[in-house]
């Protein structure tokens, strides 16, 4: 653009550059001069417009101002300057003196920052990558040189070394590169990510970090020189082999999420078992594991992709899209990818409690993961306002410096977050966190074969018994494909069906990709993926694992069965979780009892220690014990009362018992008996023995909390009673017997002053 050197020198004397290289030097100082610009400027310029070309200037620039710090050897202040076009020039004062080798080495990590950020950022409106040239060059300090002139030989002498030097650079660098790969020389680091429901910990993500005084302590230039000089694999590789190594103990439902690069995935060494080798080491198994795969690289191969990832799930294995709203891609990776998990890009969470878009949007991908049956992690959380606004959208879980920075070992759940997310859960405890039944509770039993059995045994096994309408194909117990009737008649009925798959193994009919979920999924949300499924696999069975093991199948016919009688029960006004009766029925129920004459009684059910449990072991095993508690309610209530006896879930862990006055006493012993001993299966062995556990109270204190009791309260209410009263005298009774320890029913054997 400047060929002549008149021109250049007019325009280098004009810079603000000219001035602070004076001052450099007369101080017999040094200088360090980087050069930098974009390759192939001109055709970003032509093919991409300008609008996009001065894009890519604005965040060089800043990019420049930001890193420029973390990769130079200067002291003193940074110039940076935008001399011309896409030409940027970086003066600062070099100190101390740097080898040929070691400024080849941080230019070319400078170069590989710089290249990332520009991607991440570019990927949020374009496919485009975009590649630098950076070069260098040493001003000496010293009497009698004019600085006009050194800074335009310094500006050429970098121009050369930027646009003839690249692999030279490359050389220098690789050397140290392989003998860190060699050394096992990168640090993990953890992140825990958090449900946003209770603070209990999902699992952990896996960072990886450099060597200290190394040009590779950024994980920026770790992947990004790895990528250009083709090894990103073997870092990969060593990266998951450090995270499962050195992760710790996890709890059995706990995840590691590690991050997996597209291109990675489907390296032919990446499907060799060895991440399943470094698991059974840890003691962990696929289950705890979770495949990160990161949005802002585009996957050109959508279905040798998936093929491969089906080979994974169907061992057990989960997936995550990362950076999703950052990626140019992202609707199109979500949709065929169908992750476990999503998670959002810390540019859509930064204030959004004050960005009313970023907050409609996210409400929206909300709505959008309930029916595909999959689960939100908001990334970059570093305010409580940010916090509240997630949860008050329904986001499940969280990641980022308010919850806890990253750290090894595993670091725990900042206090102040955890006692925000309390705060925040005890306000609504029934709201959008409340599940309903489980897909385990009307499983049924599976027919399974092996994936080596014939397709002939198959056809016989279907013919012999007309009511079996698929089977499970399994792996070691574990699901790994189905096939269904109506399937294998469409292969078999063709006209050289049975000649081509009678004898072969029925893994190459079987559908490898078939609906599965946990046992703990929500009926409402199994159905929702249902019938989200492809028209020609709308009716087969629906696979139940725990954790990754077979656990059996749900039809959907049995499955629509069950929502239809759900919708009933809570349109009479059932509660969704226990199925019991709630409080409008109840209420009609209290008033029937007020106005007879026979003797009845009112018994009021509180589960004692419930929001402790409920921290400690999550709203899932929450939600078990409160089901436990209505199952043995109904059941003693049936055995123990009077055909006339009534039980209902007020809501939460409150329940109500209204039978005759004679039979109360005798259903509250009953029920304490039973619930003391049954409790106790819900806790793990260690609290078992101890007869509880030490957790945070609500002032964020540690207390003892012994093991889950109740409480229960017998007032009489015969026809002499009000509404009013009769609330008033159990509410008082509640809180006396919450004042004693253990399981305990208290009886107000005083007369009724409450009386109409």
């Amino acid at each position: 653009m400047f060929k002549k050197k008149g021109l250049l020198l007019q325009l280098l004397q004009s810079s603000s550059l000219l001035q602070r290289l004076e001052l450099m030097l007369k101080q017999r100082s040094n200088v360090l001069l980087l050069y930098v610009d974009v390759v192939d400027f001109h055709q970003v310029l032509q093919v991409h417009g300008e609008a996009l070309a001065r894009r890519i200037l604005n965040v060089l620039r800043t990019a420049l101002h930001r890193k420029a710090g973390d990769f130079l050897n200067c002291s003193g202040e940074i110039s940076v300057e935008n001399l011309w076009g896409d030409d940027f020039l970086v003066l600062c004062r070099l100190d101390p003196v740097s080898t040929p080798e070691q400024l080849n080495k941080m230019s070319t990590a400078m170069r590989l920052a710089l290249e990332e950020t520009l991607k991440q950022e570019l990927a949020k409106i374009t496919t485009m990558s975009v590649k630098l040239h950076v070069g260098y060059s040493i001003i000496k300090g010293k009497l009698g040189s004019k600085p006009d002139q050194a800074l335009y030989t310094a500006l050429k002498e970098a121009q050369k070394i930027a646009k003839g030097a690249w692999n030279q650079q490359t050389t220098h660098l690789l050397g140290e590169f392989n003998h860190i790969l060699a050394q096992k020389n990168l640090l993990m680091v953890y992140q825990p990510i958090v449900s946003l429901q209770n603070g209990e910990i999902l699992g952990w993500e896996a960072l990886t970090r450099g060597p200290k005084d190394s040009y590779f302590l950024s994980p920026l230039v770790i992947f990004g020189f790895a990528e250009e000089v083709g090894l990103l694999f073997p870092v990969e590789k060593l990266c998951r082999e450090l995270a499962i190594n050195n992760v710790g103990y996890m709890e059995s439902h706990q995840k590691l999420f590690l991050n997996i690069h597209p291109l990675t995935i489907n390296d032919p060494q990446f499907v060799r078992g060895e991440t399943s080798k470094l698991l059974a080491e840890s003691h962990l198994h696929s289950a705890n594991l979770v495949f990160e795969i990161t949005e802002r690289q585009s996957i050109h191969d959508f279905a040798r992709f998936n093929k491969t990832l089906a080979h994974y799930r169907n061992q057990g294995y989960r997936v995550a899209v990362d950076d999703a709203g950052a990626g140019f891609s992202s609707l199109q990776a979500i949709a065929e990818v169908r992750p476990d998990f999503i998670k959002i890009d810390c540019s859509l969470v930064r204030d959004i409690n004050t960005n009313r878009v970023k907050k409609a949007l996210l409400e929206t991908l909300v709505t959008f993961t309930q029916k595909i049956g999959c689960s939100i992690i908001a990334e970059g959380i570093e305010t409580e306002a940010e916090l509240a606004t997630l949860h008050s959208i329904g986001v499940q879980y969280g990641q980022g410096y308010f919850l806890a920075h990253p750290g090894y070992p595993k670091p725990p759940v900042n206090v102040e977050a955890l006692n925000k997310i309390h705060s925040l859960s005890s306000r609504n405890p029934t709201g959008v966190w409340q599940k309903a039944f489980p897909i385990g509770d009307i499983t049924e039993p599976a027919i399974m074969v092996s994936v080596e059995t014939p397709v002939r045994h198959l056809k016989e096994l279907l013919d012999s018994n007309e009511l079996i309408n698929g089977v499970v194909i399994t792996n070691n117990n574990r699901p790994v494909g189905l096939v269904m009737r109506h399937h294998l008649d469409r292969y078999l009925g063709t006209q050289y069906g049975v000649a081509l798959y009678f004898e072969r193994p029925v893994s190459c009919i079987m559908d490898i990709d078939p609906l599965m979920v946990d046992i703990s999924l929500p009926i409402e949300q199994v159905s929702q993926l249902s019938m989200n499924r492809d028209k020609l696999k709308l009716y087969d069975y629906i696979v139940v694992t725990r954790e990754g093991q077979l656990y059996g199948v749900v039809s959907v016919q049995i499955l629509l069965d069950t929502m239809t009688k759900i919708r009933m029960e809570v349109a009479k006004g059932a509660n969704p979780l226990t199925g019991l009766p709630g409080n409008l029925t109840i209420e009609g129920e209290i008033n029937n009892r007020l106005s007879e004459i026979s003797p009845s009684a009112c018994i009021y059910i509180d589960l004692d220690n419930f929001k402790s449990y409920n921290d400690r072991y999550g709203f899932e095993n929450g939600d078990r014990l409160i089901l436990l508690a209505a199952r043995l309610l109904s059941s003693v209530v049936k055995k123990y009362g009077d055909p006339q006896a009534f039980a209902g879930h007020i809501g939460g862990d409150d329940f109500i018992v209204l039978c005759h006055r004679d039979l109360a006493e005798e259903i509250c012993r009953r029920y304490i008996r039973y619930f003391d001993r049954l409790v106790k299966g819900l806790y793990s062995s260690e609290d078992q023995v101890r007869g509880g556990f030490f957790g945070l109270n609500r002032q964020g204190q540690e207390n003892w909390f012994p093991l889950v009791s109740v409480s229960m309260a017998i007032v009489d209410c015969a026809g002499h009673c009000s509404p009013e009263g009769l609330a008033e005298k159990t509410a008082q009774l509640k809180h006396y017997a919450k004042t004693k320890l253990g399981s305990i029913y208290v009886w107000d054997r005083r007369k009724n002053e409450f009386s109409s």
